[in-house]
């Protein structure tokens, strides 16, 4: 470039230099007229010489004008053949990149379809999550208390069985002593409800026999046998 660059500015400077040379041989004229008006040469002479110079110094600028015209010349042809390989590469690369930037637009769209559809997934999940886990955590909320519930009624059968193996209690008493029990003992309320609800049963099934007696046996039916049938649901 940089020598492409001086050559293209060597037509101006030759310009430059056959202007310069008019003017000295415009300065040689002047000079010879007035060496011929003192008689040293004469006038035709001075002209012939004149003339003969500026053809000589002419025909040396035209020559060097055209070997730089033809240097530029060639610069110029090559650098054409050479901007046009460029700007063909380049027009090349634009549809190179254009294809790319195109399918990148693709992939994109259908990354982000793929993406809606994950996250809606997503959250399908999560809500079906978020319903289990509740779900979950009202069963063993309800497990924990039907637990507690079975814990504290296994607890006051037992201490009930003790409490009336201890001594042979009649059936009035038995039910005074379970009824003040159940006012201090967990469980013993669901304990004594149990035993109405199982003694009701034993009546139903005994209808049409003999009357109940006034007290159960300490060793066989009456309201430890119920108690411990209780104990073994």
């Amino acid at each position: 470039q940089e020598h492409a660059g001086s050559s293209f500015r060597r037509p101006a400077a030759a310009s430059a230099r056959v202007c310069a040379a008019m003017k000295r041989i415009a300065r040689a004229a002047s000079l010879c007229a007035a060496l011929a008006s003192a008689g040293a040469v004469s006038p035709t002479q001075q002209v012939v010489n004149m003339l003969t110079n500026m053809k000589a110094k002419g025909q040396k600028l035209l020559q060097e004008e055209k070997l730089v015209f033809a240097a530029y010349q060639q610069w110029a042809t090559g650098r054409s053949k050479d901007l046009a390989n460029e700007i063909a590469t380049a027009a090349s690369k634009i549809d190179e990149l254009t294809a790319v930037a195109s399918k990148a637009d693709s992939d994109a769209a259908q990354l982000l379809e793929q993406i809606e559809e994950l996250d809606s997934e997503i959250n399908r999940h999560t809500i079906e999550k978020k319903s289990a886990a509740d779900e979950r955590a009202q069963q063993h909320e309800e497990y924990l208390k039907v637990s507690a519930d079975y814990a504290e009624s296994v607890d006051a059968l037992e201490r009930a069985i003790q409490t009336l193996s201890a001594q042979n209690y009649d059936r009035a008493q038995a039910d005074a002593l379970l009824q003040k029990m159940a006012r201090s003992v967990p469980g013993m309320p669901r304990v004594l409800a149990a035993l109405i609800q199982e003694k009701a049963r034993s009546l139903r099934g005994d209808a049409g026999g003999a009357p109940a007696v006034a007290a159960y046996e300490f060793q066989s039916g009456g309201i430890i046998d119920l108690l411990e049938k209780l104990l073994d649901k």
